[in-house]
């Protein structure tokens, strides 16, 4: 007997390491600009600061580098379908980018990303949480298929990996250093954070 799963959700993985020169610039870069525009803007974000979708403008050769390297990881993911043909040309990507500084009591409310194929998430600072819970602070991937697996009987499952989230969510604990990303309509929020340090984040869009 074999159990396919069907319709499977990507979630990518990488780290860049905490001790990387690479997070270190971009925390510095993301700290003076809040300083110096403190209001921000709002969009997700239930509490905390948030800039401007222009992150790679004002964060120079570490903000470059960052975005070439999502920009390699992504390539080697995506294939297009072009008349019904599997085409792995390098897709013409569109980048915009954005940081998310949150303190105690911060998070960011449910929401996908839309007109973008890719979004993603790179921890420049986990506030202490190192990748375990306890301080809150977690991103939550919601099931695509909403509530419908637990609809009849929610206590039945798949016995194989993968599946007992089915109608839940899959939650990942920040560290600092590590990569996420994933397709853009995947609904997720951050749950607030808890800790008495400084939560940042960056967050990127990939679109066509």
């Amino acid at each position: 007997m074999q159990i396919t799963s069907l319709f499977p959700t990507p979630l990518i993985r990488a780290s860049l390491g905490a001790q990387s020169p690479l997070i270190a610039a971009l925390r510095d870069a993301i700290l003076s600009r809040e300083a110096e525009m403190p209001d921000g803007t709002r969009h997700s974000n239930d509490g905390g600061w948030q800039s401007g979708h222009d992150l790679p403008a004002w964060t120079g050769v570490a903000g470059e580098s960052l975005i070439e390297g999502l920009t390699r990881m992504l390539d080697q993911a995506t294939t297009l379908v072009l008349d019904d043909r599997l085409d792995k040309r390098r897709p013409d990507w569109r980048v915009n980018a954005w940081a998310n500084v949150n303190r105690h009591g911060h998070g960011n409310l449910p929401h996908c990303h839309p007109s973008a194929a890719w979004s993603g998430c790179i921890y420049v600072d986990d506030g202490g949480i190192g990748g375990r819970p306890g301080l809150g602070g977690c991103i939550e991937f919601s099931d695509p298929r909403g509530p419908l697996p637990l609809m009849y009987a929610p206590s039945v499952k798949v016995d194989a990996p993968g599946f007992l989230s089915a109608g839940l969510g899959e939650r990942v604990w920040p560290e600092t250093g590590l990569i996420l990303l994933f397709p853009s309509w995947l609904l997720h929020h951050v749950a607030p954070y808890t800790g008495e340090g400084t939560r940042i984040s960056i967050a990127v869009n990939f679109s066509l």
